[in-house]
């Protein structure tokens, strides 16, 4: 075909084009993305107050084999019908999936054609598809009792919820699952019951302190971070980029903590 290039097979099967009752319309937060901010609820009033049938594109939904029905795309509008009150169905592009991983996976391909996805949703989509690296990340999170926030709105996080998925598969990644359970671990217990507003700055410092220091001495570290509050380390992370201008962030929190457990193990001897 002239312009187009060399096409791939088509995958996947032809899906029905329905009118399917609000009602029926479920939403998996196991991989969707959260609509509990405030620039999602605005644009959920938005559409709700001022419906427009000409606006309303189908919904892409999946139909599990047991013949329950998925929003993929689409949980603003269905969100904003459920608001007004007023309309009963939605037009529904339907797909057969073989189980929430499909379904998962057909999310992300949906959504990355179109729209960059947060590295949140990201992880939560692979972790629902059976990701292994994402499976791994969110065992050494639970065994420490920590877990993933919904959002990057630090004001709707709870104690003990991290965002920093970047810097936890930089760790696995570079020093493997075992220093990962340990820096989550040490961070935990320092930080325990608290709201985690600075863990995705201070953890590069955990990890290098635990790479250094962990085998011989996980209490000490622990011992050290609890030693001053999550903004005291940040404003000590500050101090040590301000003299060193050429460091990025990460490896001025390498070496402000690296070096306060080198002291405390030095005053220990």
């Amino acid at each position: 075909m002239s312009g187009a290039g060399r096409q791939r097979p088509q995958r996947g099967q032809r899906p029905s084009l329905e009118f399917r009752p609000v009602a029926d319309l479920m939403v998996d937060p196991a991989y969707q993305r959260s609509i509990d901010t405030g620039p999602s609820q605005a644009l959920i009033k938005r559409i709700a107050r001022d419906w427009d049938w000409g606006l309303c594109q189908p919904l892409n939904v999946a139909r599990r084999t047991d013949g329950s029905l998925f929003v993929i795309d689409g949980q603003h509008r269905l969100s904003a019908a459920v608001l007004r009150g007023d309309i009963y169905d939605l037009p529904c592009v339907i797909l057969s999936v073989g189980d929430q991983r499909d379904e998962a996976a057909a999310f992300v391909a949906l959504n990355q054609q179109r729209l960059k996805l947060s590295r949140i949703e990201i992880f939560k989509a692979a972790l629902a598809a059976g990701n292994v690296e994402a499976h791994d990340i969110n065992g050494a999170l639970e065994a420490a009792g920590l877990s993933v926030a919904a959002t990057t709105n630090v004001d709707s996080w709870k104690p003990m919820q991290v965002v920093n998925i970047a810097g936890l598969e930089k760790c696995v990644r570079t020093h493997g699952i075992k220093v990962l359970r340990m820096a989550c671990l040490a961070g935990a217990v320092a930080f325990h019951g608290q709201v985690l507003r600075y863990f995705g700055t201070i953890f590069p410092g955990i990890v290098a302190a635990v790479v250094k220091h962990g085998v011989g001495a996980p209490e000490l570290i622990t011992l050290v971070l609890g030693g001053c509050d999550q903004a005291e380390w940040r404003d000590e992370i500050n101090r040590v980029k301000a003299d060193n201008p050429n460091i990025n962030m990460h490896a001025a929190a390498e070496m402000a903590i690296v070096r306060a457990v080198d002291e405390a193990r030095e005053a220990q001897s």
